[in-house]
């Protein structure tokens, strides 16, 4: 039988006129000099359970694979990194 999963993460989902959304699409197209194109759910856990427990929004981003983040092999290029923390100093800048 073919099983086809759709993702169902409704506690992590935050609508793209929110605050922090906005902020993260404008810094990102600051930094990267375009739009984002998909935004996608990370099919693994991060600490952000305990911040969206408590009812504070929450966006993940970070550099590298994803499909490799926690992993033994986990690696990402130097450049990958500089770019995201311009990415994060940018959010910081427009909240």
């Amino acid at each position: 039988m073919d099983i086809k999963y759709e993702p169902f993460h409704l506690a992590w989902k935050i609508d793209l006129d929110h605050e922090l959304t906005k902020a993260c699409i404008a810094a990102y197209s600051e930094n990267f000099g375009k739009e984002p194109t998909e935004f996608d759910f990370w099919d693994f856990s991060t600490n952000a359970v305990t911040p969206v427990s408590m009812g504070i929004p929450t966006i993940g981003f970070g550099p590298g694979e994803y499909k490799l983040a926690h992993m033994r092999n986990e690696s990402c290029d130097v450049d990958q990194i500089v770019e995201a923390c311009g990415f994060y100093t940018g959010i910081i800048y427009k909240i």
